[in-house]
């Protein structure tokens, strides 16, 4: 117990981890990026990031009662 080298071993490992994900805004295919009623975030991997696609997931819109496909748009600006 007492050893803290582990410790430090564990958070390098997730820091790691952190950087190969990039967090997107995915708004439905058919609506624009304006007028969308409902978005999800979701999470990119290194590798979609590194090959420059862009991610299309099929999921569940409340606001139409259905699924359809959700494409990942810029994220919107944030105010300090």
């Amino acid at each position: 117990m007492g050893n803290f080298s582990d410790f430090g071993i564990i958070t390098c490992i997730m820091a790691d981890s952190k950087k190969k994900q990039t967090k997107v805004y995915l708004i439905p295919e058919s609506e624009s990026r304006d007028s969308h009623t409902y978005h999800y975030l979701a999470v990119k991997t290194k590798k979609l990031v590194i090959e420059n696609q862009k991610l299309r997931l099929k999921k569940f819109n409340p606001a139409k009662q259905i699924h359809e496909w959700f494409v990942e748009a810029k994220l919107p600006p944030h105010s300090k």
